[in-house]
């Protein structure tokens, strides 16, 4: 059994080098952003995002608080596998306390939660500009129940977004510090996949 490598050799940056590796940043917010796709399209396929979402006789929907569940767990989920990758892929230099280490690595996946949520809004406001340019002018009057699901769509979806953007900073953070460890520990890989499911020698 090889045992894991708990002081792996570390070279000091430069001075005046960024402690920020923008190539772990990125390849953690394109794993984020890519999964938060993947996550959504899945909500949609099984009918989160489509489902019946009239309110009921007492004005609520089931289905909206789903959808609201479910985009505060693709957030969740998304940003913390971001911040997971940006913090094991991050150098160690090796010239800061322990504690300095690993709040380098949770600033990692802070600025990778904090890119792809810049990211994944702008192309969400985009996408609504354009939807709104292309929507025909309504020739009726809105009825009154249309209008309460409306209401009630639009303060779900804004509370769950705030939520869900308080735990994926969350997550991403508690992540980026646990790919960090990970890293020093010289974790491998084949811990986080199910000993039937590794390849046999």
């Amino acid at each position: 059994m090889t045992e894991q490598n708990h002081n792996p050799v570390t070279t000091p940056a430069a001075p005046g080098a960024s402690y920020l590796e923008w190539g772990a940043i990125f390849g953690g917010a394109a794993v984020a952003g890519a999964l938060a796709t993947v996550l959504s399209q899945f909500g949609a396929g099984i009918g989160l995002a489509v489902s019946d979402a009239m309110p009921g006789e007492d004005g609520l929907s089931w289905a909206l608080f789903l959808i609201g569940l479910w985009l505060v767990l693709v957030a969740f989920a998304s940003a913390s596998a971001g911040g997971y990758v940006a913090g094991r892929m991050r150098s160690h230099f090796g010239d800061g306390t322990p504690d300095e280490s690993e709040f380098r690595d949770g600033i990692h996946g802070i600025v990778v939660w904090a890119l792809s949520t810049l990211v994944l809004g702008a192309g969400a406001a985009l996408i609504s500009a354009l939807s709104s340019l292309g929507a025909a002018p309504s020739s009726g009057e809105v009825s009154e129940e249309m209008m309460q699901m409306m209401h009630n769509a639009s303060v779900i979806t804004a509370f769950a977004s705030a939520a869900g953007a308080v735990l994926a900073a969350a997550g991403a953070w508690f992540a980026g510090v646990a790919g960090g460890k990970h890293r020093d520990e010289g974790l491998s890989i084949h811990s986080f996949v199910p000993a039937a499911l590794r390849r046999k020698a």
